[in-house]
């Protein structure tokens, strides 16, 4: 059974939060799958995880790239958007299963590469819970993020963000 936790997030400042607090307590090996329309929050997430690794480079998309490499910080991490992929057999080339080996691997529009993902994995969906998540109003929108654990260093992973931001895992 997969087990969840739901958080509202104020701003942008507070989802960068919760992925800053991803960063420091996941372990290498980690996979995060983020889910969310255009302009949700996604990449906020990533910098967030980025700042919990002490990650001195800036994380920004990967949309033209397809995966930016941070690789200085407690562990590397590899941020994959698989935005403008469609093709599964593509999606399999870049190697996802083992980029989050030694580090941590996030993967923006998961959705476009189901089947060629790892299974273990802590799924984040972020919902904008304003209406106007214009670019202007971005920072400042609500939002709210729903982290499913799929394996066991995720369920690990989820029980100590839950004790950090005081939520019971359902």
């Amino acid at each position: 059974m997969m087990r969840t936790l739901r958080l509202t997030c104020e701003d942008a400042e507070s989802t960068r939060d919760v992925g800053a607090a991803v960063g420091r307590h996941a372990p290498a090996g980690t996979v995060v799958l983020l889910q969310g329309d255009l302009g949700a929050g996604k990449t906020v997430f990533a910098q967030g995880v980025g700042r919990g690794l002490e990650s001195p480079t800036t994380v920004n998309s990967p949309t033209f790239v397809l995966m930016n490499e941070h690789l200085a910080g407690r562990l590397p991490m590899r941020h994959a958007d698989l935005y403008r992929l469609d093709d599964l057999d593509l999606i399999a080339e870049l190697g996802l299963d083992q980029a989050a080996l030694g580090g941590i691997l996030l993967v923006e529009w998961p959705e476009r590469g189901e089947g060629a993902l790892p299974e273990e994995h802590l799924h984040v969906q972020i919902t904008p819970l304003a209406d106007d998540i214009s670019e202007d109003a971005l920072d400042a929108s609500p939002r709210e993020l729903l982290l499913t654990a799929s394996g066991e260093q995720a369920e690990s992973l989820l029980d100590n963000l839950a004790a950090q931001f005081a939520a019971v895992p359902a």
